[in-house]
C-alpha cells in the first residue's frame, strides 16, 4: 500500500440542485367485500376480549396494582396510511413498531389480480392496549361492520382502513416471546447438565412513558424473585427502543414450566416481555490442542506505530507479549477480564490483533503504522463442569448494555478521564449472537450500532457470521468420490443456497449502517489440504461457511467478501445416510491464514492457520486504517479541506469501491440460474456475493488508464447536490471497452419502531451514455441500505466534445420520519479502461478537474 504517482482526484465543491423525483408501481390488489371481512374478523375481535379478560383475572391480586394490557398484532395486506397517527389518537392504545410481511398467501379473498398465486407484501402492526381501548377499538369495528361507509371521526379513518385490509388480528403470546429466540433448547440443554441455575434475557416492549417501563419490569421482577429467582441486570436506551432485564431462575423454575401449564403462563406469559433469549451465544470456540502451533521463521519489524489509534477492536483479550503484537496494542479494560484469562487463552483477541496489524502473515505485508485500540468485551467460556469451551460475552451483561458503554467511553469523558480514543473511526466487532438470525425485525444489537454510528460518526465492521454445520448434497452417497472438482463444486453451491434458512446473517450483521463483511475461500498459503476435501474448483469463491443475506428489507448483505482462509471438508463417515454429506474440518494447520496465537509454556511467537468471517471482518478493518491515512494525505493536496466529520463515510465507499463479482458469477448461474428465478436472479444472487471481493489496493491508487475522484458532502430533506466528472476527450469515438464504478455512501439516522427504520434514503440515478449497462448488484437492493455501489460499462463508440461532462446526482429524501440534521455522505467515482489501452484516462480528467467546471450542456447519471 505504498504511495503513487496517481494520487485519487478530489471533485470540485458539487453544485446545488432539486432532489430527483422517484417513481414506483406493482400490481393491483383485489381485497374481499365487507361482509366477508366482517364474519372472518369478528370471532379474532371476539378472542381478543376473552385474552383481555383473561390478563385482569390473572392481576387482580397483585400486589402491584398492574392493570391488564396485551399487545395487539394486526397483519395487513400492504400498508396503511396514516395508521400511526391513529393509532396515538385513541386513548390507551400506544404504538410499539412494525414489521414488514412479504410471505403472505393470497387468501380469504386477498391476491394481486395480475398474478393471483403471488405470495403478498403486508405489514405486521404492534399496539398496547388497554382495557379501555380494546373496547373502543371493538365498538369502530362494529360500526364499521354494520356499516362498511360510515364516516369515523377525525383522524380516525385508517382505522377504518385497517379493518378493510386487515389479514388477521390477534394478541401476542407465549409462542411470539420464545419462537425462533432458541431459549427453549437452551433451557432444555441447562436441565439434562445438572446446571443449578438458569440464566435469560427478557427484552420489554419499550415504553415511551417512563412510569409504564418501571411498572413493566417491577412486575417482571416480581415473578422472578416469586420463582425464587434474581434480576443481574437492566438497560433501557430510549433512543433505539430497548429495556431489557438479565435475570436467572433455579432449574425448580424450569422443571415448573415443563410440568405445570400454570406456571408457564404466569413466566412465559408476562404481557411486559416482547422476547426471552439465552444469555452467552456471542461466543467463540477455543482450540483444545496448540500441537499445531508454528514458530515465526524470523523476528518481526522492530518499528513501531506511531500516532493516535483510529481502528478500534471489541473482541477477547489478546496475548499483548506476543512477538507480532507486543507495543502495537493500546489495551483499555476497564471492566477487568484480563484476569480472567490464562495467557493460552487469548485465542481470539490474539488472532484478530494479528491480522489487523499484520494481515495474513503468509503475505508478509506492511505493519500498520498506528497502534490498535483493544477492549476486551470477551472472556474465557466454561461448561457445567469448568471446562474451557471458547470464549464469550459474559453470560452477566448485556451485550447492547456493554457495546454500548465500550463506544461511549471512547468518545466522552467518564468518571472524570477524558475520552479513552475519540480518533478511532472503525470499530471492528468481529463476534456474532448465533441465537439471533435475523428474521425480519432489526435486532437490538444492530439497532444500537446504528444509532452509535450515526451519533459518533464511527463506522461499524461486522462479520457475517459462521455457520459450520453439514453439508448434505443432491447425490447419491456413493457417487461422491467420482465427481469431478467441477461438478463437486455446483453441488455444494447448491446445497448451500437450499440451505439458506439456516444460514442467515448473525446480530448484529444486519446492521444498516456498518458494513457487513462475508468471507471467500482464499488464503496465500501454499500448502496443499491433504486427503481433505476442497469444496470448490478454485478459491474466490463465498466460502461454505459464510453466513449470507438479504439484510433487513432485503438490502445488500453482506457488503463485501474478502479472504478469510479456505475452508476443507471431510465426508460423514457410515452407510445410514442416503445422500453424500460433508462435515467441517476445525484443525488448526495450514493451509488457512496464518495469525499469531498463544503457544505452550509462555511462548510468545507461536502461529496458527485460522479461518472464518471474523478473519475477513478484520482485513477490512486493517485495510479502514490505510484508507484513513490515504484521506489525510489528500487533506494536503486537494484545492478543499477534507473535514475529518467525513472520514467514516469516505471509508465506507472506499471499503467498498473496487469490489466487483467478477466470474464468480458465471459459476453461479451454471448452479443455481433456472427458468424460475432468471427475472430475479441478481437479487438472489446478491444474498451470496453482496457487491462483490473487495480490492482496497485497487481503490487506493489509480493508473494512467484509471481514475479515481472523491467526493463529499450533506443534504437535507429534498436536496441533491451535482458533482462533475469531464469525460477524457481521448475516449470519444473509441470502441474500447470502459467500466464507470459510482460508490455513494453515508450514514442515516434511524427510528426504531418503524418499519422503514432509515430515517434518510440518499442515492444518485444510473443513466449515462458512455457506459450504459449496469452488472453486478441488483438496481432495487442497491437502494435499501445506506451504500449504494453501482457498476457500468460499455464498448460502443460514443462521439463526444471535449469539455463535456457527466454529472453524477446525489439525493436525499426522508424515508422513516423527519431528517432534522443534514446528513454526510462519501461518493467514490472511477473511470477506467483496460490497462495498456493508449488512452491517457488519468491525465485527462486531472487536467479538467483542475478548473472549476461550470454545470450546463452536461450529461447526467
Amino acid at each position: 500500500m505504498a504511495e503513487t504517482e496517481y494520487p485519487l482526484l478530489v471533485f470540485p465543491e458539487p453544485a446545488y440542485a432539486e432532489r430527483a423525483k422517484r417513481g414506483g408501481g406493482g400490481g393491483k390488489l383485489s381485497i374481499p367485500d365487507a361482509s366477508r371481512q366482517a364474519e372472518r374478523l369478528t370471532p379474532q375481535f371476539q378472542r381478543l376480549q376473552d385474552a383481555m379478560e383473561q390478563q385482569r383475572l390473572a392481576l387482580q391480586d397483585n400486589p402491584l396494582g398492574i392493570q391488564p394490557e396485551q399487545v395487539l398484532v394486526l397483519e395487513t395486506i400492504g400498508s396503511i396510511d396514516g395508521f400511526i397517527k391513529a393509532v396515538k389518537k385513541v386513548q390507551g392504545l400506544e404504538w410499539l413498531g412494525e414489521y414488514e410481511l412479504d410471505d403472505i398467501s393470497p387468501d380469504y379473498g386477498f391476491e394481486n389480480e395480475q398474478t393471483p398465486d403471488k405470495y403478498l407484501r403486508g405489514r405486521l402492526f404492534l399496539v398496547m392496549t388497554d382495557q379501555r381501548a380494546l373496547q373502543e377499538l371493538c365498538s369502530l369495528f362494529e360500526k364499521w361492520k354494520e356499516n362498511p361507509k360510515t364516516q369515523f371521526a377525525l383522524g380516525l379513518t385508517p382505522l377504518k382502513h385497517a379493518f378493510e385490509y386487515l389479514h388477521t388480528i390477534r394478541p401476542w403470546g407465549a409462542e411470539d416471546r420464545i419462537q425462533e429466540t432458541g431459549i427453549w433448547e437452551d433451557w432444555q440443554g441447562r436441565l439434562q447438565s445438572s446446571q443449578d441455575t438458569v440464566p435469560f434475557e427478557a427484552e420489554l416492549w419499550f415504553r415511551a412513558d417512563a412510569g409504564r417501563r418501571e411498572q413493566a419490569e417491577s412486575h417482571l421482577r416480581s415473578i422472578i424473585v416469586s420463582a425464587g429467582g434474581e434480576v443481574i441486570q437492566q438497560c433501557v436506551i430510549p433512543n433505539i427502543a430497548y429495556h431489557a432485564v438479565l435475570g436467572q431462575i433455579p432449574r425448580t423454575g424450569i422443571e415448573d414450566i415443563n410440568g405445570q401449564p400454570g406456571v408457564r403462563q404466569n413466566i412465559l406469559q408476562c404481557g411486559g416481555v416482547m422476547y426471552l433469549r439465552p444469555v452467552g451465544q456471542c461466543a467463540v470456540p477455543i482450540s483444545e490442542d496448540t500441537a499445531e502451533t508454528d514458530a515465526l521463521e524470523q523476528e518481526p519489524p522492530s518499528e513501531f506505530p506511531q500516532g493516535e489509534p483510529t481502528v478500534a477492536l471489541f473482541d477477547g483479550m489478546p496475548l499483548t507479549g506476543h512477538r507480532l503484537l507486543d507495543g502495537r496494542l493500546i489495551v483499555d479494560d476497564p471492566d477487568g477480564y484480563e484476569s480472567a484469562y490464562q495467557a493460552r487463552e487469548r485465542e481470539h483477541g490474539t488472532a484478530m490483533a494479528s491480522l489487523i496489524c499484520h494481515e495474513d502473515l503468509n503475505e508478509k505485508g506492511v505493519p500498520m503504522g498506528r497502534p490498535l485500540y483493544v477492549r476486551p468485551i470477551m472472556r474465557p467460556r466454561r461448561d457445567f463442569d469448568g471446562q474451557l469451551i471458547g470464549e464469550a460475552i459474559p453470560p452477566d451483561v448485556l451485550p447492547v448494555d456493554l457495546v454500548h458503554r465500550a463506544v461511549r467511553r471512547l468518545y466522552e469523558s467518564e468518571n472524570g478521564e477524558p475520552p479513552a480514543a475519540p480518533g478511532v473511526r472503525v470499530i471492528n466487532l468481529s463476534i456474532g449472537d448465533r441465537a439471533r438470525p435475523l428474521d425480519r425485525q432489526m435486532s437490538s444489537w444492530a439497532r444500537l450500532l446504528d444509532w452509535l454510528a450515526w451519533k459518533y460518526h464511527v463506522l461499524f465492521i461486522v462479520s457475517a457470521g459462521n455457520h459450520a454445520q453439514d453439508i448434505t448434497l443432491d447425490i447419491p452417497r456413493t457417487e461422491l468420490e467420482n465427481l469431478t472438482d467441477e461438478k463437486r463444486e455446483q453441488a455444494v453451491i447448491k446445497a448451500v443456497a437450499k440451505d439458506t434458512r439456516n444460514r442467515r446473517l448473525l446480530s448484529p450483521a444486519e446492521t444498516l449502517n456498518g458494513l457487513t463483511v462475508g468471507v471467500t475461500h482464499a488464503d496465500a498459503s501454499s500448502r496443499s489440504p491433504g486427503r481433505l476435501i476442497d469444496p470448490f474448483a478454485r478459491t474466490g469463491l463465498p466460502s461454505v461457511i459464510c453466513a449470507h443475506g438479504p439484510g433487513y428489507r432485503r438490502a445488500v448483505k453482506p457488503d463485501i467478501l474478502l479472504p478469510g482462509g479456505r475452508q476443507f471438508l471431510t465426508e460423514k463417515i457410515g452407510t445410514a445416510h442416503a445422500k453424500a454429506t460433508l462435515r467441517f474440518n476445525s484443525s488448526l494447520g495450514p493451509p488457512r491464514q496464518r495469525v499469531a496465537a498463544p503457544g505452550n509454556a509462555g511462548r510468545l511467537n507461536q502461529t496458527v492457520h485460522t479461518r472464518g468471517t471474523s478473519n475477513a471482518a478484520a482485513l477490512a478493518s486493517r485495510g479502514a486504517s490505510f484508507l484513513y491515512d490515504l484521506i489525510g494525505r489528500l487533506r494536503g493536496q486537494a484545492d478543499m479541506d477534507i473535514p475529518p466529520q467525513f472520514d467514516a463515510v469516505l471509508i465506507k465507499a472506499l471499503l467498498v469501491h473496487g469490489a466487483d463479482w467478477a466470474d464468480v458469477k458465471t459459476v453461479y448461474e451454471t448452479a443455481l440460474k433456472n427458468p424460475h428465478n432468471s427475472h430475479t436472479f441478481k437479487e438472489c444472487l446478491g444474498r451470496f456475493l453482496g457487491y462483490g471481493s473487495a480490492n482496497i489496493p485497487k481503490v487506493m491508487t489509480c493508473t494512467e488508464q484509471r481514475v479515481t475522484v472523491l467526493g463529499f458532502g450533506e443534504l437535507g430533506d429534498g436536496d441533491g447536490a451535482g458533482f462533475t466528472l469531464p469525460l477524457p476527450p481521448g475516449l470519444s469515438a473509441v470502441n474500447e471497452r470502459r467500466r464507470l464504478t459510482v460508490t455513494l455512501a453515508w450514514l442515516s439516522p434511524v427510528s426504531s419502531t418503524r418499519q422503514n427504520y432509515r430515517v434518510a434514503h440518499l442515492w444518485f440515478g444510473s443513466k449515462n451514455s458512455i457506459a450504459p449497462e449496469r452488472v453486478c448488484a441488483d438496481y432495487r437492493a442497491v437502494q435499501r441500505g445506506t451504500v449504494q455501489h453501482e457498476i457500468f460499462e460499455g464498448g460502443t463508440a460514443v462521439v463526444f466534445q471535449d469539455g463535456d461532462s457527466i454529472v453524477i446526482k446525489v439525493n436525499c429524501r426522508a424515508d422513516a420520519g423527519e431528517i432534522l440534521a443534514p446528513i454526510r455522505y462519501g461518493l467514490a467515482v472511477t473511470l477506467e479502461v483496460a490497462e495498456g489501452v493508449d488512452i491517457p484516462i488519468y491525465q485527462e480528467v486531472w487536467d479538467r478537474l483542475a478548473v472549476r467546471i461550470s454545470v450546463q450542456d452536461v450529461r447526467s447519471v
